[in-house]
């Protein structure tokens, strides 16, 4: 055989293992853990969760030069 004719049966080959790897990997996990049966709560007014608003800003005062 030619080495280009090794050349493409070794790609091929590559590529066939790499899809056979890829779905038998790339499914996900069972989990075995408790699952609670409610989620976390949280406040519909305040997206970030737990934290305080950031107080605004002027960029006006802003001593930032680019």
């Amino acid at each position: 055989m030619g080495g280009e004719a090794l050349f493409w049966i070794f790609i091929v080959v590559f590529s066939i293992l790499m899809l056979i790897g890829f779905f038998l990997l790339d499914r996900p996990r069972k989990g075995r853990g408790v699952h609670p049966r409610l989620p976390a709560r949280t406040d519909v007014d305040d997206p970030r969760g737990r934290h305080e608003k950031a107080d605004r800003v002027d960029p006006r005062e802003s001593t930032d030069r680019l």
